[in-house]
């Protein structure tokens, strides 16, 4: 077991006990994840499946290993990792070491390396399934950051290669609107909350990440589809409580796409045609209305695309970004050159929203 972090040597013999593994590929990029606890494995293939049934021959292979012991670096000196958006308290902390990065999760004792090769997970990590996820979905957006690909706050659903993405800050129905849409069957899944862009000469290339959707209970409590992931006696408790209070309760859920929507419906890839930015309101009292915008004019009306890579980012020399830079507004707006870019005001209402992107798709 590793007892120490900062000693890569023992680190690196630690690995030695990870001798079960699965592969999986995103896209044109392979994972290899390598663990000591088969069952943590089993639960990645479970959460991965429909990635799993999607054609791809990568041409980049990745090892990342998993070790499943007690929290181990509780007593180093971390340094506190800036906070976006106004968010508040200690939620994690990182260490700078030869050639990469140590990256603590206080709240659950997790640690991660992040380095160029064999990147390591450490600690419970089985009861913290969430976090081993984004760790490997941490290494297939380092690959395209690095290539020039530019990360944005989104989620999107694709037909036919076609992209349409929703923008907001956090809690702004993104999630919950890319799955009311999803109920047209002709719409794949393509990303839930981290978005990927480049524009080329063939238009606005896309990337989606592999992470199911991960929702609060509001979304599934008025999903007719997604109401059961709730147990009913929480249904219950929730019917009592107000909707500003259901809108902005914490309490996530994983949604299944494979289970709930049926199979063949996830993507990970196209070209954006357009991106709409929610600013719309509970309060408001105003008519859902989906506009055009043009960013010459009003570039800010993307801010809420914006997006720093974070702390596990590293850049192809091995360099670490600075943790308080993000893209200028302009860098993303000449990246959607070639993108219709919309804003939804008014009141917030799902089935009308609904029914204005469905005429976006006839014209």
């Amino acid at each position: 077991m590793i007892k120490t972090l900062l000693n890569l040597s023992h680190v690196d013999e630690g690995l030695s006990l990870c001798t079960e593994n699965i592969r999986l590929n995103f896209a044109d990029v392979s994972v290899t994840v390598h663990s000591n606890e088969a069952m943590l494995l089993a639960s990645l293939a479970d959460y991965y499946r429909s990635y799993l049934k999607i054609g791809s021959t990568p041409s980049t292979s990745l090892d990342v290993y998993v070790l499943e012991e007690s929290a181990v670096g509780e007593e180093l000196k971390w340094l506190e990792v800036p906070r976006e958006g106004g968010k508040q308290g200690r939620k994690e902390g990182y260490l700078d070491i030869e050639g990469g990065r140590w990256i603590k999760k206080f709240k659950t004792g997790m640690a991660f390396l992040q380095r160029p090769e064999k990147t390591v997970a450490v600690g419970p990590c089985t009861a913290n399934l969430a976090q081993i996820v984004n760790f490997i979905n941490n290494q297939f957006l380092n690959h395209y950051l690095r290539q020039g690909y530019t990360l944005g706050h989104a989620s999107g659903f694709s037909v036919n290669g076609e992209v349409t993405a929703f923008a907001a800050g956090s809690g702004g129905g993104k999630s919950t609107l890319m799955l009311r849409c999803l109920e047209n069957a002709e719409r794949a899944f393509l990303t839930n909350d981290r978005i990927l862009l480049k524009k080329t000469e063939q238009g606005t290339a896309t990337i989606g990440l592999a992470k199911l959707p991960r929702v609060n209970p509001g979304t599934l409590l008025h999903s007719d589809r997604l109401r059961h992931i709730l147990p009913e006696s929480r249904q219950e408790t929730l019917r009592q409580i107000p909707q500003s209070e259901l809108w902005s309760l914490e309490e996530k859920y994983d949604v299944q796409i494979e289970d709930d929507y049926g199979s063949n419906r996830v993507q990970l890839a196209g070209n954006m045609a357009r991106l709409i930015m929610l600013d719309w309101s509970l309060d408001s009292a105003e008519p859902t209305t989906l506009a055009r915008v043009d960013l010459s004019e009003q570039p800010d009306a993307i801010e809420g695309l914006r997006k720093r890579p974070g702390p596990f980012y590293q850049d192809n020399n091995g360099d670490f970004a600075d943790l308080n830079v993000i893209d200028s507004v302009e860098h993303y707006t000449s990246e959607l050159a070639n993108v219709h870019v919309y804003r939804l005001t008014g009141k917030v209402d799902f089935d009308r929203a609904y029914e204005l992107i469905a005429a976006l798709g006839e014209l």
